[in-house]
């Protein structure tokens, strides 16, 4: 019994509704009742009721022997379908005024057709979605587009589409082909495929309180897959429901009152986290890193299970890929690291001079040491070579020749005074001058020097 009335039930809603093939069962119904109507008063008219009902009783009805009989008897049937005709015909009209009115149709054409397929099944209208967005005309009006169903929805691969009917979500539809109820509208629609966003300018704080500027923030993501689901020929494009109404119903609200666009409010997610690492790094490692790249280490920041969850729970997002461009820091930054680095150079060049002639002088007293000896020697040998040809006078004046030479060399700054510029062989085999000495009583006066 309960299976029966639930036949039942479903019938009557089936015909109420009158979707796809029950709206030509709704117009089979008025058809069919129409048809009752001119049936039974072509037939209380055949019997001559009203002279029964009076008491005139007359066993023949009226008779049908000619042509013109029969054609007079047909109109007189086919005008009792006038009235149930014209109620039908004037319910469509004041419909579609009504839906033209409240939908503010600017065409009452577009208006009838919705009426006609809402009650008949006829001309359906039909959307397809293609690239995220719906594939309309410029100019074309479509009812099921500000009004909803009934009609066919035509979904392409790499796009799903969140229905809604009344207060609440009904499905989320993958690529197919799918009809659309009376009043389910299309809510929201979302692209399947990598969606890659950038800012070009983005200001954060390191931690040692100074802002930089983050030039060209990238990311890719993607609607949540879910954890069972994998990318596959025959599935490339998996989807996850509950990323789907997380998507739409968790997005965040402008100071409009408007709701933002679901990969917008991702990047700005994913902007506040990179904005919350630089906040956690100090400049040097930012600018000047000494074994880790910054870029390498924002990528294992995102890939921390903590932050895709936290992607996934709040935006239904799937993050693919993060990257910054390059990193700005305030000119008085730049001028104190440039004056700071040329100081450190400076000083650098500063030792390594100082270093230069520390050392040029020391081999400046070496060689002044060297030639003072060679000198020394010199002398040693000049006079072993001649003093058994020289007397006590010449000795005497040879050793302060070689003396007083000596000391030049060594009162000279800060090369060698006169020997600077000569060789050893020069110093060497310089001629040796001696003063004669002075002559003798005894001796001639003739005597030459040898």
């Amino acid at each position: 019994m309960k299976k029966i009335f639930w036949r039942f039930d479903n019938f009557i809603q089936k015909i109420l509704e009158g979707d796809e093939g029950w709206g030509f069962v709704r117009l089979l119904g008025a058809l069919a009742w129409m048809t009752a109507i001119m049936i039974g008063g072509g037939f209380v008219q055949w019997l001559n009721l009203p002279l029964l009902l009076r008491g005139e009783y007359s066993p023949v009805p009226y008779p049908l022997n000619t042509l013109t009989d029969i054609v007079s008897s047909l109109f007189s049937i086919i005008r009792y379908a006038i009235p149930p005709l014209t109620a039908i015909v004037l319910a469509i009209l004041g419909g579609t005024l009504y839906v033209q009115d409240i939908f503010e149709f600017h065409s009452f054409f577009a208006a009838f057709k919705y009426m006609i397929a809402s009650l008949f099944g006829f001309g359906y209208p039909i959307i397809t979605i293609r690239n995220g967005v719906k594939d309309l005309k410029p100019d074309e009006k479509n009812t099921m587009d500000k009004i909803g169903g009934p009609g066919y929805l035509t979904i392409k691969m790499g796009n799903v589409v969140l229905m809604e009917r009344g207060i609440g979500p009904t499905r989320v539809l993958g690529a197919g082909k799918y009809f659309i109820r009376r009043f389910e509208v299309i809510r929201y629609i979302l692209d399947l495929r990598e969606i890659y966003r950038s800012k070009s300018e983005m200001i954060a704080t390191t931690k040692d309180g100074i802002e930089v500027t983050l030039r060209n923030v990238e990311a890719t993501f993607r609607l949540d897959t879910g954890k069972q689901q994998q990318r596959t020929e025959v599935e490339p494009y998996p989807f996850s429901v509950k990323a789907v109404r997380t998507a739409f119903y968790d997005r965040p609200v402008g100071k409009d009152g408007v709701l933002g666009d679901w990969a917008d409010a991702t990047m700005g997610a994913i902007s506040g986290r990179v904005s919350g690492w630089v906040t956690r790094q100090r400049l040097d490692k930012l600018t000047a890193p000494v074994n880790e790249d910054p870029r390498a280490a924002l990528r294992a920041e995102f890939a921390q299970r903590e932050v895709r969850n936290q992607l996934r729970n709040n935006l239904g997002a799937e993050l693919v890929w993060v990257n910054f461009g390059h990193l700005d820091t305030p000119d008085a930054v730049d001028n104190q690291r440039f004056e700071t680095w040329q100081s450190y150079w400076l000083t650098q060049i500063a030792v390594t001079k100082a270093q230069g002639e520390s050392l040029g002088l020391a081999y400046q007293d070496i060689a002044r040491a060297e030639g003072q000896a060679e000198i020394l020697t010199m002398i040693s040998r000049a006079l072993q070579e001649s003093s058994a040809a020289l007397n006590t006078q010449q000795l005497a004046d040879l050793v302060l020749l070689r003396i007083s030479t000596v000391i030049e060399a060594m009162s000279a700054s800060p090369g060698l005074s006169q020997w600077a510029n000569h060789t050893r062989e020069e110093i060497t085999d310089r001629p040796i001058q001696l003063t004669p000495p002075p002559a003798h009583p005894t001796e001639p006066s003739d005597q030459t020097q040898p």
